[in-house]
């Protein structure tokens, strides 16, 4: 069996074509530089949540700021390390029901003491993103997420 020095011996030295082609691949990978590092500014992930249905109904009947409608809808970030799962599962409610109360809605759903005994769900109407403008997350996220199996999150 040939060793790779007798490979490399058969083949020949590093001739004049292979520094053309060595010369022309550093030309393309130069002019293609900008996208590499562009990866670097689009790659950002923005400050996002689950889209809950009948949330922004709710805020607008309330008149709940931005940090109200998170406080009361969104499930708190629990131990370091949650934050990126916590914005991907929501309160596993129906926030269409009649007689909400716009103190706690939460308090309103029979059965639950405290909000961590709220079941919680994946995201499975997209995300409400917090910044303007896209990224390649932004773009790419929901593609990810429509072909995870559905389940139940637990805390």
């Amino acid at each position: 069996m040939p060793t790779l020095d007798d490979i490399l011996e058969h083949i020949g030295d590093f001739d004049l074509f292979q520094k053309q082609v060595f010369f022309v691949l550093c030309l393309l990978s130069a002019a293609f530089s900008p996208i590499y590092v562009g990866v670097v500014f689009l790659g950002f992930t923005p400050e996002h949540r689950c889209l809950s249905p009948g949330v922004a109904e709710l805020s607008s009947q309330c008149g709940w700021s931005l940090e109200e409608e998170l406080n009361y809808t969104v499930p708190e970030q629990g131990r370091h390390g949650e934050s990126l799962s916590s914005q991907c599962r929501r309160y596993d409610v129906d926030w269409n029901t009649t007689g909400l109360s716009c103190i706690n809605p939460l308090e309103n759903f029979t059965g639950y003491g405290n909000r961590s005994s709220i079941p919680l769900t994946r995201c499975q109407d997209g995300w409400v993103y917090d910044s303007s403008g896209s990224s390649i997350v932004t773009e790419v996220k929901m593609n990810i997420f429509l072909f995870l199996p559905i389940h139940q999150v637990t805390n």
